[in-house]
């Protein structure tokens, strides 16, 4: 498994990541309690001399500190107008560091902190806005491509990805789940996967909250379904495992399918020289993973297996009021919810009342501009049918295959 031309990345797999910063940076001084882009922006020797440590140490990409650039989370220092400086400098100091090495630069992205609805007050579009201009920025910048880490919703994972394709850069998604592969938010790792890979990422995997002992049944869950390589950077355990110790648990992760890694919370430059001397003797082209065989769905944080004889329900019409109808549709003897879009807003409503359904989701419509914007609003991965439209099939594809979505 490679990387794809239009990655425009010159690497083949596996390929080495870097490993902490933050904690690097706390052992250089970095008092808590403050903005870190914004430290690190006044610390430009803290930055580059970590980025190098790493580019010495064998890593093929390094991520800039730009983790948490956006104006979502800048505007409590009272920062968010300042997104393009913090990202800008950052980077420049990461091409400093890097230098005339053949290293790639991931400009990092990950939470807004904001909760998107219906639980919280953040529309969907604007959290989409917000990444957006982080990514732009950085890749302005000159960052090689994006890194969106240390995610524990689903949905921000979703604006995040659909912002940062605006950009044409590679994404790698990583996000923090527990032992269990649940997200802080309840979204299953394999949901994840399924819904991401389908709208187009780069690759996919998990960061930070667990050691690489912990991640193996993770990925060996998730392994057969992936379709995009497998990224893992698993934070130094608990009690914290030597270099040595590391390497070889990661090299039990490469065994189960991941082919791009690195090292979290915990980890330094040594743990990377260990991980770079694994990866010199591991032969990734032995390791076959057999492929799962089967047409996924996903909605409300749950997998369904696509068949050739589904059952809808009787279409529901969406409007402000429509969660009974969802309710008494999901009690039906179906395989799917039906649901019939006549305006591009009927998306944003039923996008509002989307988990009040436990079963697979399928959208009918007439409009192309209402498909696209249920699509872009439905937190996982649809069906769209054609059957009961006048709609052509070639019509609807190039809108679904934005999403990941089937048509049927």
């Amino acid at each position: 498994m490679s990387l794809t031309d239009c990655d425009r990345s010159s690497f083949s797999l596996p390929l080495l990541l870097d490993g902490a910063t933050g904690t690097r940076y706390m052992a250089a001084g970095m008092p808590s309690g403050i903005c870190v882009e914004k430290w690190a922006c006044e610390h430009p020797e803290v930055v580059r001399r970590v980025i190098s440590s790493y580019v010495q140490a064998g890593s093929d990409i390094v991520y800039a500190p730009t983790f948490l650039a956006n104006a979502g989370n800048l505007k409590n220092y009272g920062l968010s107008e300042q997104v393009v400086q913090l990202n800008t400098e950052i980077i420049g100091f990461a091409k400093q560091a890097v230098g005339s090495h053949p290293v790639k630069i991931a400009g990092d992205m990950s939470t807004t902190g904001l909760i998107c609805e219906p639980f919280g007050d953040t529309e969907f579009l604007h959290l989409i806005g917000i990444y957006a201009e982080q990514a732009m920025a950085l890749k302005e910048a000159g960052a090689d491509l994006l890194a969106i880490e240390t995610m524990s919703s689903l949905a921000e994972c979703r604006a995040a990805v659909i912002a940062s394709r605006q950009t044409g850069l590679p994404i790698f998604v990583t996000i923090t789940v527990d032992k269990a592969g649940r997200t802080l938010w309840g979204d299953d790792v394999l949901v994840c996967l399924v819904v991401l890979q389908g709208m187009g990422i780069s690759a996919f995997g998990l960061n930070c909250s667990e050691g690489p002992q912990d991640m193996l049944p993770l990925f060996e869950r998730i392994s057969p379904y992936a379709k995009v390589p497998l990224i893992a950077k698993p934070n130094a355990g608990n009690p914290p495992l030597t270099p040595v110790q590391f390497s070889q648990k990661c090299r039990e992760l490469m065994q189960k399918g991941v082919s791009i890694i690195g090292g979290c919370c915990g980890t330094d430059e040594q743990y990377i020289k260990a991980l770079r001397h694994m990866i010199n003797s591991f032969d990734i082209e032995q390791i076959k993973i057999q492929p799962a065989d089967v047409d996924i769905l996903a909605a409300g944080r749950e997998l369904y297996y696509l068949d050739d004889d589904l059952e809808y329900s009787q279409p529901v019409t969406c409007s402000v009021d429509m969660a009974d109808a969802l309710l008494d549709a999901c009690e039906e003897s179906c395989d799917a919810v039906l649901v019939h879009l006549d305006t591009p807003d009927d998306g944003y409503q039923f996008s509002l009342n989307a988990h009040m359904v436990d079963m697979p989701v399928a959208f009918e419509s007439e409009s192309l501009e209402a498909l696209d914007n249920a699509l872009l609003h439905f937190n996982g991965k649809a069906l769209v049918t054609s059957t009961y439209c006048q709609l052509d099939r070639e019509e609807i594809q190039p809108v679904a295959k934005k999403y990941g979505a089937v048509v049927l």
